[in-house]
């Protein structure tokens, strides 16, 4: 191809590489259809021009950074049929107003214009615009002298994540929410225990049999086990709160940006992973830990595999449970897909983590 393909062109060589014949008939729906973003790349070499991405032939030449010419984003595949959609302003998806009264893609969701008002009024065609920070990013990290220290690290963004983060793990841990659950799981086990033992009495009592003490005070016991007690495990003084919160924070930090700079879907995608819902995934997969080739690329914590609550509870400090499960797959997915299509390596995501919170740790806390 000797000029830059155009994202028409792009759509229609997919389509006859795909070549589905369930697309007939089939009009694509983000609440009926499965639509995956496709990462498209166009490369030159000596004046070819080559596309980069799935259900396509590679290029006829080696592809790198320094081939790349340019990236579409707007390039969709429905996963149920295969039918493939080149979003615009004048695509062919159909059209619905958001709750920001937003004309979107119902294909894409991507907004294109405010909602047409037919009224002679002014305001009534004023669309409120969404609240954004305009303060300075780098509020937190100039010098006397107004200079910007070049860590690229300490910024109000960040800080902003900091705040977040510590607010979340504390509300999750040792927060007087966490305290009131724990000691009502405390009542409802000890309840089940004694109506376990007295049940056993009456039973003594009804086939005249001698009450065995022992026994009573195994099955006590043992049904009083079969609930994990947290107490001792998140008993700690306000220092070692302070130091666990800290530690988790700089953790946390470092697999975010992780997962943003340095996976094809956070690149891709990165408004898949904001930050308050990528907290508590993050560290309910720190629990067992994400391990690829024999490399964890998200460490495993015994602490937090005993002391973060059930999932079920999760709506009780204020986390919507479908969407924790959203982000918790979102992120395995970024990984291990980026690992399998030889995007990156476990070792190179495990080093880009720590290296991040260790650089968060000197200047942000």
């Amino acid at each position: 191809m000797s000029r830059v393909p155009s994202p028409g062109e792009i759509v229609d060589r997919l389509t006859d590489a795909i070549n589905s014949k369930r697309v007939n008939g089939h009009v694509c729906h983000f609440n009926r259809c499965k639509i995956a973003n496709l990462h498209v790349e166009i490369h030159e070499s000596d004046g070819v021009y080559g596309i980069k991405t799935r259900f396509l032939p590679p290029p006829p030449f080696d592809c790198s950074k320094d081939t790349l010419v340019d990236t579409v984003y707007s390039v969709y595949m429905c996963q149920t049929t295969g039918k493939v959609h080149h979003c615009d302003a004048n695509c062919d998806g159909e059209r619905m107003t958001n709750a920001d009264d937003c004309v979107v893609c119902c294909i894409s969701g991507i907004q294109y214009q405010s909602e047409a008002v037919r009224s002679w009024k002014i305001e009534s065609r004023c669309v409120t615009s969404v609240p954004a920070n305009k303060q300075d990013p780098y509020k937190f990290s100039r010098d006397v002298d107004g200079r910007v220290k070049l860590s690229r690290v300490h910024n109000l963004k960040t800080t902003q994540c900091v705040m977040l983060s510590k607010d979340i793990i504390f509300k999750l841990l040792f927060s007087p929410c966490r305290s009131s659950i724990e000691a009502r799981k405390r009542r409802e086990t000890l309840d089940r225990s004694r109506k376990l033992v007295n049940k056993y009495k009456r039973h003594c009592q009804r086939n005249n049999i001698v009450k065995n003490y022992m026994h009573m005070i195994t099955m006590f016991i043992s049904n009083q086990q079969t609930r994990s007690n947290n107490t001792q495990t998140l008993r700690k003084t306000k220092e070692e709160i302070d130091e666990i919160v800290k530690q988790y924070t700089i953790k946390l930090i470092g697999y975010w940006k992780m997962v943003l700079q340095k996976t094809d879907l956070g690149q891709s995608m990165s408004s898949l992973f904001p930050f308050k819902t990528f907290v508590p995934a993050c560290l309910y997969l720190m629990k067992n830990g994400v391990q690829m080739h024999g490399i964890y690329i998200v460490e495993k914590s015994r602490f937090l595999e005993r002391g973060l609550p059930e999932t079920n509870t999760l709506d009780s400090y204020n986390i919507s449970k479908p969407v924790f499960t959203q982000s918790r797959n979102k992120i395995q997915e970024a990984i291990r897909e980026s690992v399998e299509s030889k995007y990156t390596t476990p070792s190179k995501l495990r080093d880009f983590a720590a290296e991040f919170a260790s650089k968060a740790a000197r200047e942000i806390l």
